[in-house]
């Protein structure tokens, strides 16, 4: 049900966003980042290790404002949008988002404003963001969940107490950020069959019976491959454009 609502609010924001602006990038360099300017909001955006990302898109988004306004982040990470100061513009709030790479897919993963919340274009912001790939999200705007990839489970019921079942997840290669990430040993709660808030990346698995210490197999739903006592599964989208990533484990 969790993510249900999550998939729910996520489509709402993405038909929200349809009507839209694109502001083309000025040249940010002739204005300081750090100061702010009544009728914009900027900020700098950067990656894990504080290196600037460029061309990350950037939304200034309106509860009252019909249109959201676009730009994307300069080669040094920083972007600067005008907003509509007129009567019926309200408050605004920025999203971010970045396009990446990884093990031969695009990623699109959502970006971290820090001191979220809503400010009047009259006043201007000063809205910096970051890259995160775990954590949890703001909570504000329908921002929820986390970062991290979510991974479901479904186990042989007759045989397992799903409570039992714990997991090693070790990182193949590096994670979608490029950062090497850690082994990370993993239970599920007593009322749920999924871990959430997982680094995005691609993982070797394997699973044990904490009860009796006995290794369990374990498969990738819909891969080809048979049951094994271990295997490798990269989170995906669910959907296409989706901001929001998953894998689903079967153990027996």
């Amino acid at each position: 049900m969790k993510l249900t609502i999550y998939f729910l609010l996520a489509s709402l924001l993405t038909i929200a966003c349809e009507r839209s602006i694109l502001i083309e990038p000025g040249p940010i360099e002739e204005h300081d980042i750090n100061k702010i300017e009544k009728g914009f909001v900027k900020g700098k955006v950067v990656d894990s290790q504080n290196k600037p990302i460029a061309n990350a898109k950037i939304v200034a988004n309106s509860l009252d404002y019909e249109d959201a306004i676009i730009s994307y982040s300069d080669n040094k990470g920083n972007y600067r949008i005008k907003l509509p100061t007129g009567i019926a513009s309200g408050s605004f709030y920025v999203r971010g988002s970045v396009k990446m790479k990884f093990n031969g897919q695009e990623y699109f993963l959502a970006l971290f404003t820090e001191n979220d919340g809503q400010f009047s274009p009259y006043d201007g912001a000063i809205k910096n963001l970051r890259l995160k790939i775990t954590g949890k999200r703001t909570g504000n705007f329908g921002d929820d969940g986390f970062y991290g990839g979510t991974l479901e489970m479904h186990h042989d019921f007759d045989t397992i107490e799903k409570e039992n079942i714990e997991l090693t997840l070790i990182p193949d290669g590096t994670l979608v950020d490029g950062s090497t990430g850690q082994t990370l040993v993993r239970r599920f709660a007593a009322d749920d069959y999924r871990i959430y808030d997982i680094p995005i990346g691609k993982y070797k698995i394997t699973a044990k019976d904490v009860s009796n210490g006995k290794k369990l197999k374990v498969k990738i739903r819909y891969d080809e491959k048979d049951y094994s006592e271990s295997t490798t599964g990269v989170f995906l989208p669910p959907y296409e454009l989706a901001e929001h990533y998953e894998m689903t484990l079967l153990v027996k």
